[in-house]
């Protein structure tokens, strides 16, 4: 992962006000329990069913040690696994080799990478698979396994979140007029996102689920990459606070007129027939709290500016934890309803708005996303680039704890055990009217070298 660092120049021009979303602490008297409304409510999805596994030497007796080493020529997919001993070897046959450097994965499909078979019982059979692909936008485990149900059309029976890049869930598909209870891992692995299934005829589940939950609780990634999907810019508030942001996001900066007033503005734009599309903005604002102000007052003040042409602000859905650096002392943040004027024929957005406080400044950051019941995919997307700004968001550029998130994370972790060696140098927004008018923006224009 390369992170490189921009910090604000302080200039004398004006600044341009792009949008003012602000809504947060008892903003607005709705409750999370709204967020039903939507169609999607994971905090409804009931935990997988912990098992009190038979001791390991009973299930070692039973099983047999799988170790796969750099499967599809990526070392990052090294995996051990075990298996009932009547089970079949992998039936996938490898890929043909790319050559260069070139991955051998999707970054739009699973690939298969390996796949287990067991011996008929009551005429069917279980079947492990093992895939991968290539994500290049910033999403968690969850998110990612939400909308792959979601296009899918399976039946989410429970989920478990393990983290941020891990998840263990149990679904009901329907492949080839048969009935599977399908138990599921997800795994990011730096920029893979891998996923283990272990289909088991409806018919066999009762007998044979314990097995299932164990099998796939003895699956392990053997190399582990601490690098996210998406490299990573810092942006510098002058030398006051500083945050990162994915690289895939456009940085407009705002001119610095006193560093007691800051802002900037995060843009995620995708170009459709030379025109670019925005999907997604952030907006950071810094205030200093030498200006006599509070935090309550700032949000009021937001409040009172908040103006979006045919929209008003919803039902509170959620609240949203993060885990803010040290530096922050006090952070809360909420995800509201938009509301069109003309809910048949106007597109439905959210937004999410959190409030800081530090020792030297108050943070408001605020993003505005397509919603989620509208386009799941993207929404999730934005919601792990607005994480990652509000989680890294500092006063120092150099963070209090090892975190991926800081852009010297790659430079302590280097450094780590090499004592002896030197280290090296180191207006409001126009939101569309209808379904099929999202808001656009001139292509950007390329200049010949």
């Amino acid at each position: 992962m390369s992170i490189s660092t921009k910090t604000a120049s302080r200039r004398k021009s004006a600044v341009i006000r792009f949008f003012s979303l602000m809504a947060v602490i008892l903003l607005f008297t709705a409750s999370p329990g709204q967020a039903s409304s939507l169609g999607i409510d994971t905090s409804k999805i009931p935990k997988l069913k912990e098992y009190q596994f038979p001791p390991q030497a009973e299930f070692e007796k039973q099983t047999k040690a799988i170790n796969v080493q750099n499967p599809y020529e990526d070392a990052y997919l090294s995996y051990s696994l075990r298996l009932p001993k009547d089970w079949s070897e992998n039936m996938q046959p490898a890929p043909i080799s790319a050559g260069g450097n070139q991955s051998l994965l999707s970054n739009t499909v699973l690939s298969i990478i390996s796949k287990y078979v067991s011996r008929p019982k009551n005429l069917q059979r279980s079947t492990i698979t093992i895939e991968a692909q290539t994500m290049t936008y910033e999403i968690s485990a969850k998110n990612w396994f939400i909308n792959f149900i979601i296009n899918n059309g399976f039946s989410l029976s429970g989920l478990t979140e393990k983290g941020p890049r891990e998840l263990e869930a149990m679904y009901v598909a329907l492949v080839s007029d048969t009935t599977y209870v399908v138990r599921t891992r997800v795994l990011v692995n730096g920029s893979r996102m891998i996923v283990v299934r272990y289909y088991l005829p409806q018919e066999n589940y009762e007998e044979e689920k314990m097995m299932q939950a164990q099998v796939m609780n003895s699956f392990h990634l053997t190399n582990l990459s601490n690098e996210r999907i998406e490299n990573q810019e810092t942006y510098g508030f002058l030398d006051q606070s500083y945050f990162n942001y994915p690289k895939s996001w456009k940085l407009k900066e705002k001119s610095i007129l006193s560093i007691e007033r800051m802002s900037a503005l995060l843009t995620q734009e995708t170009v459709e027939e030379k025109t670019s599309v925005l999907e997604g903005h952030i907006r950071i604002n810094v205030i200093s709290r030498l200006l006599n102000t509070t935090l309550a007052n700032e949000v009021a003040n937001f409040r009172k500016d908040l103006k979006i042409p045919k929209y008003s602000v919803g039902d509170l859905i959620e609240n949203v934890d993060y885990e803010y650096d040290p530096s922050i002392k006090i952070g809360k943040s909420q995800i509201y309803t938009l509301v069109p004027d003309d809910k048949i024929n106007m597109q439905a957005y959210e937004f999410l708005v959190t409030a800081m406080q530090g020792d030297d400044y108050y943070y408001i950051i605020s993003m505005i996303t397509p919603s989620r019941r509208q386009d799941f995919y993207t929404w999730a997307k934005n919601m792990e680039a607005v994480r990652i700004v509000n989680e890294s968001m500092r006063r120092q550029n150099l963070s209090l704890k090892y975190d991926p998130n800081d852009p010297y994370y790659d430079y302590l972790k280097e450094y780590e055990g090499t004592e002896n060696q030197a280290p090296a140098a180191p207006v409001a927004p126009t939101v569309p009217t209808s379904n099929k008018e999202r808001v656009s923006a001139p292509a950007p224009q390329t200049k010949s070298p």
